[in-house]
């Protein structure tokens, strides 16, 4: 129905007759979008908050759900210091460690990048605080994780910025996870009389003749209904993890899936482009590695692998060598996966293998953030995927192990290019085995220098009894049984989009607001580039500046419609 001269992503108001209005339109029903409509409503305005898929929680709903929040109240409770310059610095040299200069205004970022992470750190403390307040969050401090680079010098304050949920009902302090904190602000939502519909998956925006955003059209299985928006329409959608044709076109390497909330398509995208709006960072997003067989079964409830336990465990490339520190962030595992060899053309470790032996099966087993290795066979319980563990191969010897992955890799050609094992694998790994046991027998890795960081050592949960060089480190068993699963680059989600200003306001081309446009989360362009500050540096600014939104945009002053101006002028 959209008007001549339109892109099919916006209608004219003059087209629309609209079903129901609010101040307020809020699409999402992560962290980020009740944040905004939380803290909207709280600031008088009426809300209603509308989710694509049949449940609320997106994303989040999925997540551990940390959330990164500099200089906190927990830390100022205890006279912990955080100065803001020091924590600009932290991120700002990992935001852009090419250019990143403390003598620089900017310390080597964008100006917009600057702006953006300064108006982070400045409101991240008071949104937590409020939301608390209001009964939206229910924050528990997790002093003991670091953050992920706490051995930087920049970082001053490396112990206390993350905070976790409360396990919903739970006891003083139990934390929870995603769901929890979905929960929480479900209840304060419904307390603050927020109108929360499932199923309304929006593909438009209504404008008048000056491009001020109105309203959006939401389709359903009843069918279009169009909703007005008196004050302002604000966007927490979520990235574009499932688009596969926009991820291949946009990420810096191939990415075999991600663990993002299924209805995490890039819907915005189109529609702030054809409001003028200019994108940024689309090449960023939050990485991991996952199981090969989780990403291609795409199934809903996936998830990736952040935390990697075991010891006596590598991961090796198709030539059977090892090409990472196994127990690095995440984010900074993926890139290894992209490496590229010119002469053949080929990504060597485009599908990596993770192997391990019986001891760091029983050790280390469990399900805790997407820990492939699974349940020890003494356990029971679910893990991922509903406690499936069709993706671990078993075999008595090493040789045996290698047929059984290039067995799996054939399975796969259709979706890695016929990616496969290397005439040598077997041979390199036995002298990949052997050099890692000699590191482990010394307790210090000289390849990758595993197990040298505070966030290594959190990550590997707990050091086996005797162990007491080097907690990482233990040598590879000269008999089987062995284990194996195959690891490739994945997403918990993107995080590029429009480009939006310190109140949460889309900006088009020109740097200027778009009137009644607002964006948070990863729906919009992320001001950390590639980095990952920390666990819950997704979160942390995710729910700041929905906060940030949520206030701005019950501040604006209502917009007549088209029919209402044109009855004041007649009168």
């Amino acid at each position: 129905m959209s008007l001549s001269g339109f892109a099919t992503e916006l209608i004219h108001e003059s087209a629309v007759r609209f079903d129901d209005e609010a101040d307020i339109v809020v699409v999402g029903s992560g962290a980020g979008a009740f944040s905004a409509a939380i803290t909207a409503s709280r600031h008088g305005a009426s809300v209603i908050q509308l989710e694509k898929a049949a449940h609320i929680g997106g994303t989040t709903k999925k997540a551990a759900a940390a959330y990164w929040v500099p200089n906190n109240h927990f830390m100022r409770g205890d006279g912990r210091k955080d100065p803001k310059t020091d924590a600009l610095k932290y991120m700002a040299r990992l935001t852009r460690p090419a250019s990143y200069d403390p003598g620089k205004p900017h310390l080597g970022l964008t100006e917009w990048e600057y702006r953006m992470t300064e108006a982070f750190y400045d409101n991240a403390g008071l949104a937590i605080e409020h939301l608390t307040e209001w009964g939206a969050l229910e924050p528990v401090r997790w002093d003991i994780q670091p953050d992920y680079y706490a051995q930087m010098p920049e970082n001053k304050a490396p112990y206390g910025r993350i905070i976790y949920p409360h396990l919903f009902g739970g006891g003083v302090d139990e934390v929870g996870d995603g769901t929890d904190m979905i929960k929480v602000f479900a209840k304060a939502a419904e307390g603050q009389g927020i109108d929360l519909r499932t199923g309304h998956r929006v593909s438009q925006a209504v404008v008048n003749d000056q491009q001020q955003v109105l309203g959006v059209i939401a389709h359903t299985d009843a069918g279009s209904v169009a909703i007005r928006a008196r004050k302002a329409v604000i966007f927490a959608s979520g990235g574009f993890t499932h688009n596969v044709e926009l991820r291949t076109q946009s990420l810096p390497g191939p990415v075999f899936g991600g663990c993002a909330a299924k209805s995490n398509t890039g819907d915005f995208i189109p529609i702030a482009q054809a409001l003028g709006a200019e994108l940024v960072n689309m090449n960023g997003s939050w990485l991991a590695p996952m199981v090969l067989d989780r990403a291609i079964a795409n199934r809903p409830d996936a998830t990736c692998s952040f935390s990697i336990p075991g010891d006596s465990m590598i991961f090796v490339n198709r030539f059977g060598r090892r090409v990472v520190n196994e127990k690095a962030p995440y984010q900074d595992i993926v890139p290894t996966f992209w490496a590229w060899e010119s002469q053949k053309a080929e990504y060597p470790n485009l599908i990596l293998v993770m192997l391990w032996d019986e001891a760091t099966r029983q050790f280390h087993a469990g399900d805790k953030y997407g820990n492939p290795i699974g349940r020890a066979k003494s356990s029971g319980g679910t893990g991922p995927d509903g406690g499936d563990t069709s993706h671990i191969l078993e075999a008595a010897t090493l040789a045996e192990l290698e047929g059984k992955l290039r067995e799996r890799l054939d399975s796969f050609a259709t979706h890695t290019g016929g990616f496969n094992l290397d005439g040598g694998f077997l041979d390199n790994l036995h002298r990949t085995i052997e050099r890692f046991n000699g590191f482990a027998e010394k307790g210090r890795d000289e390849d990758f220098h595993r197990g040298e960081t505070p966030i290594e050592l959190y990550f590997n949960m707990g050091a086996r009894p005797g162990n007491d060089k080097n907690e990482t480190l233990w040598p590879i068993s000269s008999e089987g049984p062995y284990y194996a699963t195959l690891l490739a680059p994945a997403t918990l989600d993107t995080k590029g989009g429009p480009r939006t200003d310190v109140s949460a306001q889309v900006l088009n081309r020109s740097g200027a607001p778009i009137d009644g446009l607002y964006a948070v989360g990863n729906c919009a362009g992320a001001m950390s580039g590639g980095s990952y500050w920390a666990g819950g540096a997704t979160l942390g600014p995710i729910i700041t500046m929905g906060y940030v939104a949520g206030l701005n945009a019950a501040r604006q002053k209502s917009r007549p419609t088209f029919a209402e101006e044109a009855a004041e002028r007649s009168a």
